[in-house]
């Protein structure tokens, strides 16, 4: 439906419908009071839960086959499956598919190690070197928030479990923290959530009572001292604790329209509300990566779900095989009735003498299963592995025999990525989500404050980078997401390819060097790159900060001249400060100055003499001088 603008609507302001006053369903983003309005959060919580009691119970059956431990009821269930003579679980199966498939995937993906890039289009320098200060900026936070731990874990639930979740928020010490999130600890309407964009959704974690007093305000400690304590489980074991955990419930709504007022976060415990103020971002600070999209429904199918009936008749089997084993597929020794044969005699001695009297002992080893059984359990694995996009050989690390070349591994290994490349561009969306969300989160934590610092980590050391001034973030900036390389993993692999563009002329030998990336060469590197990494400081000094420093007879004078050349090219059109420009001038002229009194002193040239003309000669003897 499209308004014209005649029909714009103007700012709204809701209220609560007097129908729904006295009911404790009510729209808690709607009621003034904020311990009413917490009230009415905890019961729409409450309700939610009740109502997705199946979503609790298929996250703990996958859960199960993926690692054998169940999400709910983890103390008493879990203690009561262990046989304490062995301590085991009883029922592991011996074969795991579905933790075989997902450990593999969670470690193919993962390997890359997208890096979101700011760009600008068509953008002066204040932009480029915004866009640069913000790529230095959100490293520094993946780095302190270990973003890549988390979004591999992330990975892995999105896996077992259908949706993993990542949560961005404000610390107790004022920092952008990163968390993981099972989706169980989220609450989402199914009616609200059928097409995956719900407008309001809720958490409930369990939070020590103590670091909750000790980052709250004072005016709400009696309130957090009066909450009642919660535990993981109503099992008799999981209330066998010393720890004071409570529950805690947080509730985030947009807002209907730019326009309107009803956005709302609020964070409450069972005694009232502890946080309470308006939201007006239009999306929650939760990032989620989906692995197979459901038909309808907010949820997704995970790795699990999908194998569940491949891992059940395989366990079947599986058991049916070991039954056998141990009931029959064991030596037996048959001897004859009546027959003269000590019982001792049987052992493991080497040479013993056995008498007997009658008929021989015989050994026989009984034939415990049919083929068909080994051949089903065969079929069932590789009909698992080819469900999932994973070969047996991926998952034990192996490679197709005969393939030796680094061509054919890496056409393997791009044919085998091609099944999973959907999933990696969603991985690889989940780190532009968060940067924004960093940002974002970065910006409120910095207006409040004052400022806001990270530490960026390099291959010089660590560097603190400030978050740059929130008015020049306003800008429209596409950030874009790079994988950290894309050669092949491979030695094999990543050496025919550099090979080849070197070769063809699209890298230097230098270049090429740095793309093969073994550990043995990282000294060489470091090398033979110093020169250019050196000049390079010094430019973008004096681009960032105006800081400038002298080139001295240790650079590489024409390396230099090239380099300066180039900035200032790049940055003449590109509205760069005049002092800056002038530094940049400045040290080219200095480069020339060292190259011209490098030169040795041109040799003065000898005066010419005359050429001695050659004695007559006689014309009947011509080879003799004449006399």
């Amino acid at each position: 439906m499209k308004i014209s603008k005649s029909e714009a609507p103007t700012k709204v302001t809701f209220k609560t419908r007097p129908d729904q006053e006295n009911n404790v369903l009510a729209p808690w983003w709607l009621e003034k009071d904020k311990n009413k309005a917490a009230g009415f959060l905890l019961a729409s919580a409450v309700h939610l839960k009740q109502t997705q009691e199946d979503l609790y119970r298929k996250a703990a059956i996958y859960a199960r086959l993926y690692g054998n431990q169940s999400l709910y009821s983890f103390a008493g269930s879990n203690f009561a499956r262990m046989d304490y003579t062995k301590g085991l679980p009883q029922d592991r199966p011996t074969f795991n598919l579905i933790q075989s498939v997902t450990d593999t995937l969670v470690s193919r993906i993962s390997q890359s190690r997208p890096q979101p890039i700011f760009l600008t289009d068509n953008s002066d320098y204040k932009q480029r070197h915004l866009a640069k200060q913000l790529n230095n900026f959100i490293l520094g936070e993946f780095h302190n928030t270990k973003m890549y731990e988390k979004a591999a874990m992330c990975l892995r639930d999105a896996l077992v479990l259908g949706t993993g979740v990542l949560h961005i928020y404000e610390d107790f010490d004022h920092k952008v923290a990163v968390e993981r999130v099972l989706h169980t600890e989220l609450l989402i309407d199914p009616s609200e959530g059928l097409y995956g964009e719900p407008r309001q959704i809720y958490r409930q974690k369990l939070m020590d009572r103590s670091v909750l007093l000790a980052n709250s305000p004072a005016k709400y400690h009696d309130m957090i001292l009066a909450a009642a304590k919660a535990y993981p489980d109503n099992t008799a074991d999981s209330s066998k604790t010393v720890s004071d955990l409570i529950m805690v419930v947080e509730g985030w709504h947009l807002r209907s329209s730019k326009n309107s007022n009803d956005g709302r976060h609020i964070i409450a415990v069972s005694t009232g509300a502890i946080l309470d103020e308006p939201y007006e971002k239009d999306k929650f600070p939760f990032t989620f990566l989906h692995y197979s999209h459901r038909f309808l429904g907010f949820w997704s199918q995970g790795v699990a779900e999908q194998l569940m009936g491949t891992q059940m008749e395989l366990n079947s089997i599986l058991y049916t095989i070991s039954k056998a084993i141990r009931l029959v597929g064991v030596p037996r020794v048959f001897v004859e009735q009546g027959s003269k044969v000590s019982n001792a005699a049987h052992n493991n001695e080497v040479g013993t003498i056995i008498t007997f009297r009658g008929t021989k002992p015989s050994y026989e080893v009984a034939p415990s299963n049919a083929p068909e059984l080994y051949a089903e359990r065969d079929k069932l694995i590789a009909y698992g592995y080819q469900q999932s996009g994973v070969s047996a050989l991926q998952a034990s690390s192996q490679k197709p025999q005969g393939l030796d070349s680094g061509e054919a591994i890496r056409t393997y290994d791009d044919i085998s990525t091609d099944r999973f490349a959907s999933l990696s561009r969603r991985y690889d969306n989940l780190f532009v989500d968060a940067t924004y969300e960093i940002i974002e989160k970065a910006k409120e934590i910095a207006e409040e404050q004052g400022s806001y610092s990270t530490v960026y980590p390099n291959k010089n050391g660590t560097k603190e980078i400030d978050l740059p001034k929130a008015g020049m973030i306003e800008d429209k900036f596409i950030v874009q997401c790079f994988t950290q390389s894309s050669l092949p993993k491979d030695p094999a692999g990543r050496l025919a390819k550099v090979t080849e563009m070197a070769q063809s002329g699209m890298i230097t030998l230098q270049e090429a060097r740095r793309l093969l990336d073994y550990p043995d060469l990282e000294q060489v590197e470091k090398l033979a790159n110093a020169a250019e990494e050196r000049i390079l400081a010094i430019l973008d000094d004096i681009i960032d900060s105006g800081k400038y420093q002298p080139p001295d007879p240790f650079m590489d004078i024409a390396l230099g001249q090239q380099l300066t050349t180039s900035y200032i090219n790049l940055y003449a059109t590109a509205n760069l400060e005049e002092s800056k420009m002038q530094k940049l001038r400045d040290f080219f002229d200095q480069l020339q100055a060292i190259k011209q009194a490098a030169m040795p002193p041109p040799v003065p040239q000898a005066q010419p003499q005359a050429v001695p003309q050659a004695p007559p000669q006689s014309p009947l003897l011509p080879n003799a001088p004449q006399q």
